[in-house]
């Protein structure tokens, strides 16, 4: 899953651009807005993923760190 995440968020990074630069030549027509409500989805896709991929190696890396912790005092008990 993650690497299917970063490889759309990748691969829309140039696309991004190219419609930021459509955007812009093309204010203040009907095909402008149109290219505004396109770019509006994209910022909402491009912050889902990247909080993903940002977020997702600290919550393995606290989770398997706590799994070590907890592997010692189970072998102490016994």
């Amino acid at each position: 899953m993650s690497k299917t995440l970063r490889l759309i968020h990748r691969w829309l990074a140039p696309v991004f651009i190219i419609v930021m630069i459509a955007v812009i030549s093309t204010q203040g027509s009907d095909v402008g807005l149109i290219l505004q409500r396109i770019q509006q989805g994209m910022v909402l896709i491009f912050a889902l993923t990247g909080l993903y991929l940002f977020a997702y190696p600290l919550w393995v890396k606290s989770r398997r760190a706590k799994q070590r912790g907890a592997a010692p005092r189970q072998a102490r008990s016994n």
